[in-house]
């Protein structure tokens, strides 16, 4: 059966990448970048921005780009969100509403990772696009590889990066007690636990209000 979204789009690969510019509204990228998270193919990405651009939604941005045998930054040519856009919150509302991000998707990437003690969300899944960070997890044993493979799966599916963050559950306690500066940002604005088997949160309350 075809997404209805697909067909009041025009493709798929577009409605991925509305969501991909549209959920990262401050981030600029280059067209490989863009092409790679999105699992798209260099030819179908080229002709949904360039239609994205025609409609004003996304527009071209000159990055500088570091390049390690040069002194200099390499000069390039990028996309970002186009924030003068007339219908940007209403398209952005729409589009975050019928997304597959909720928390039993989520889940059910993250587990491919291994056995999770801890899972906690913020920004984009809290319609929070400016935050820093959208997910903490933490696991006894993690392979970083098997993560990034579980996250990447995700974006690919939804059609927008996903800013994480994964450890061990000690490491993030030991996080918590020297009130380290990524998880007093989380612990300490809008956030929801899904996950937390060693008393994670309880432990970044009670840090916060030793402070």
């Amino acid at each position: 059966m075809s997404d209805p979204l697909s067909i009041l789009f025009g493709s798929a690969a577009r409605v991925k990448l509305l969501r991909f510019f549209l959920f990262n509204p401050s981030k600029e990228f280059l067209f490989d970048d863009i092409s790679r998270r999105a699992k798209l193919v260099r030819r179908t990405a080229r002709t949904e921005i360039s239609a994205l651009e025609k409609a004003g939604v996304v527009k071209q941005k000159v990055m500088y780009i570091d390049v390690p045998e040069k002194k200099k930054k390499l000069k390039a040519v990028g996309y970002t969100l186009n924030k003068d856009f007339q219908e940007l919150q209403a398209l952005q509302t729409f589009l975050f509403e019928t997304a597959p991000i909720d928390t039993k998707n989520l889940l059910k990437h993250l587990r491919k990772a291994g056995p999770l003690d801890f899972v906690g969300i913020a920004g984009v899944f809290m319609r929070d696009f400016e935050q820093p960070l959208d997910v903490i997890l933490t696991m006894k044993k993690f392979s970083q590889a098997n993560v990034e493979k579980a996250i990447r799966s995700l974006e690919a599916e939804v059609g927008m990066e996903i800013r994480f963050a994964a450890m061990s559950s000690e490491d993030l306690m030991y996080r918590i007690g020297m009130y380290d500066k990524l998880t007093r940002d989380f612990f300490d604005y809008s956030h929801q636990v899904l996950v937390d088997k060693v008393g994670i949160e309880d432990e970044a309350k009670s840090s916060s209000y030793r402070m």
